[in-house]
């Protein structure tokens, strides 16, 4: 599955670098006098990207209200490029209401003249939520433009964030992950009017480590009749934008996280030989073992 969205074909184009910024509102570092500006695709930032500003083709996936800091104002968003990389962006200081005005969640741009920072130096760290290297910074130099191309965006990221990572990430920070399906639980506080139903579902990796999935609506009645087979038969599940909380002993959902069955990806192929190499026994192994993990862990109270 893929969204397209009409468009032309895109131009290379050249700009006056960034000015310099106060250090205190933006970590953009001192740019050259001459710089060439291109197209890049958000996996393909590094850190030779934070030296010159670039053009970027992606769709808004969510955008926040304008917030303020110890009296600095800031907009984030959370853009997604073609191959299904998610990048957050930043507008700082007066250029938040521009910005505002400009973007909308669902629709796609040309973001010209972008920069991207690190997201450990961020002088608004704790605000990013995405598990990533960097973000993107726009600026006054900044120029938005709907697209006018056809504009694919692909059915999965192009990276997965692997089980052990994702344990040590802070609270309410998000990633994508992928896994063979182990165990799938009962739905829980179906008919308690108090509580919102939900499930736990239980990935392995292909480094044998496993992830428990706090899965709640609207994605429990979406996806109503591939829970069941998925577990029986170990198929490979996609959770995208899913949020860490270590409360609830691993991931959850959100109205923003996507879950798709059977993806067709690099990564997907790896789980379909490791599905093929285990035997009946390991496989029955895998499901009581899992299963008594989650039942620990809701003896204890930390998933409800």
């Amino acid at each position: 599955m893929a969204y397209s969205y009409k468009s032309l074909l895109r131009k290379r184009v050249y700009a006056d670098p960034l000015p310099e910024r106060n250090e205190s509102i933006t970590p953009l570092p001192a740019l050259n006098d001459m710089t060439t500006y291109r197209w890049v695709e958000f996996h393909q930032v590094e850190r030779q990207h934070i030296y010159s500003t670039w053009d970027v083709s992606a769709m808004v996936f969510w955008k926040g209200n304008i917030r303020t800091h110890r009296g600095h104002r800031y907009l984030r968003l959370t853009l997604v490029d073609e191959q299904g990389t998610k990048m957050e962006a930043v507008a700082y200081g007066e250029q938040n209401m521009r910005f505002n005005n400009l973007l909308h969640e669902g629709q796609v741009y040309d973001f010209m003249r972008v920069g991207f920072a690190p997201t450990y130096a961020a002088p608004l760290e704790h605000i990013l939520r995405l598990c990533a290297d960097y973000f993107v910074v726009l600026s006054s130099q900044t120029i938005i433009n709907t697209l006018r191309r056809t504009f694919w965006i692909s059915q999965t990221p192009f990276t997965f964030m692997e089980f052990e990572d994702v344990y040590r990430q802070r609270e309410n920070m998000f990633a994508d992950v992928i896994g063979l399906v182990v165990y799938v639980s009962d739905i829980q506080h179906r008919g308690v009017f108090w509580r919102r139903p939900s499930r736990h579902v239980v990935l392995l990796d292909d480094s044998g480590h496993y992830i428990i999935v706090h899965v709640k609506e609207p994605h429990l009645q979406r996806h109503v009749w591939q829970w069941r087979p998925a577990s029986s038969k170990f198929r490979t599940l996609a959770a995208l934008h899913v949020k860490v909380n270590m409360i609830k002993g691993g991931v959850t959902s959100d109205e923003y996280s996507q879950f798709i069955f059977s993806p067709v990806c690099s990564k997907s192929y790896d789980l379909k030989d490791l599905r093929k190499s285990l035997r009946v026994a390991e496989r029955r192994y895998a499901k009581e073992f899992v299963q008594s993990l989650v039942q620990e862990i809701m003896d204890r109270g930390l998933v409800y």
